[in-house]
């Protein structure tokens, strides 16, 4: 039973991201070297916090303090990225499939997204999941009827989705500034990040009933608002190439 408690955490955390970079990723060496690089980005962003985590001895059982610093950070790099991207972007933009492409720096942004995503879901879930293999079980603090394991698995695939969301979220704002919604976009990501983050603490309350079921709606709100921003920025995009076309011809 704990053998198909630990395929089935796997493949429910890992499942959209191991799909990602399979069917899209993989193929084009571009995509790859960007993903590690964010990737890179984040393990400085994590080891930072760690640092700071060890030498904060008395904070270090206050969830909303490390909480806190850890997303400043992890923001910190996000944009840290952004600054090295855009000095190499006209080199990227020459070496891509399609070098005049308006979408390019969406699917830069996507990939490092997905670099972010996936460098913080295996930092946070891989020891636990691991842990599922062991005799013993683990049940939620505040849903006992369900697994850590499975509860974790959940929030690791909201959390790496959103990261990707995230990532082409900020990089339109940074891109953006001063204008007033380059600011909004970016104070979306940094307040729907903390949002996100902060709800996970529901999952280990003993004292909150079903908070764990508070967590997930909040994660699935975030995800489905983020989402919708992507996609109507692209269609903004689409809308503004057909329009250049159709005065060109």
């Amino acid at each position: 039973m704990s053998l198909y408690t630990f395929f089935g955490c796997l493949f429910l955390a890992y499942g959209p991201l191991l799909s990602i970079f399979f069917l899209y990723i993989a193929p084009n060496a571009q995509y790859v070297l960007l993903t590690v690089a964010s990737a890179f980005f984040c393990l400085i962003a994590l080891l930072l916090s760690s640092i700071i985590w060890y030498l904060a001895k008395g904070a270090q059982t206050i969830h909303f303090v490390s909480i806190t610093y850890s997303i400043a950070i992890q923001e910190l790099c996000r944009w840290g990225f952004y600054l090295l991207l855009r000095r190499a972007e006209s080199g990227l933009n020459t070496i891509s499939s399609n070098p005049k492409s308006p979408f390019n720096r969406t699917t830069f942004a996507f990939v490092s997204g997905f670099g972010y995503a996936l460098m913080t879901s295996l930092i946070s879930y891989i020891s636990l999941l691991v842990e599922s293999i062991g005799p013993g079980v683990i049940m939620c603090p505040s849903c006992p009827e369900i697994t850590i394991y499975f509860m974790s698995a959940i929030t690791t695939t909201f959390f790496s989705l959103m990261h990707i969301c995230w990532m082409i979220i900020s990089f339109e704002g940074f891109s953006e500034l001063p204008q007033i919604k380059g600011w909004l976009k970016i104070i979306w990501v940094i307040s729907s990040h903390y949002g996100a983050s902060f709800t996970t603490v529901l999952n280990a309350s003993r004292n909150i009933k079903y908070g764990c079921i508070y967590s997930i709606m909040t994660s699935l709100f975030i995800l489905l608002t983020s989402t919708y921003l992507v996609i109507s920025s692209l269609k903004s995009k689409f809308k503004t190439l057909s329009n250049t076309r159709r005065s060109q011809h």
